[in-house]
């Protein structure tokens, strides 16, 4: 799904987890995508105890100490919103990769 205006993700967040992957070690599920102000990625997630966000940032130049834990849902928003052409194109990769996979 694509962020187009802000009610999209909102839809993202319901469905996190059948777009992102699962990391079984961290019991969460992620979402990769460029972090373009720093020169790296960013990773999303969302932890299967009680639905909470957090993200990190990793670069070649950067490597966040720790996760950034969102309090409330309206930062995890914000925070898509302002990453929404990089999380657009990291989610119509996963598309294209899921479609090239089925074939």
């Amino acid at each position: 799904m694509q962020i187009k205006k802000k009610s999209d993700i909102t839809s993202i967040l319901d469905n996190f987890e059948s777009i992102a992957s699962w990391d079984a070690a961290g019991s969460k599920f992620y979402v990769v995508f460029e972090d373009r102000a720093r020169g790296g990625q960013w990773t999303l997630m969302k932890y299967g105890d009680g639905g909470r966000y957090s993200i990190h940032g990793l670069g070649a130049n950067y490597h966040d100490e720790e996760e950034t834990f969102f309090e409330e849902q309206a930062g995890v928003v914000a925070f898509l919103w302002d990453n929404r052409a990089v999380y657009n194109a990291a989610a119509k990769k996963l598309l294209q990769e899921a479609a090239a996979g089925a074939e």
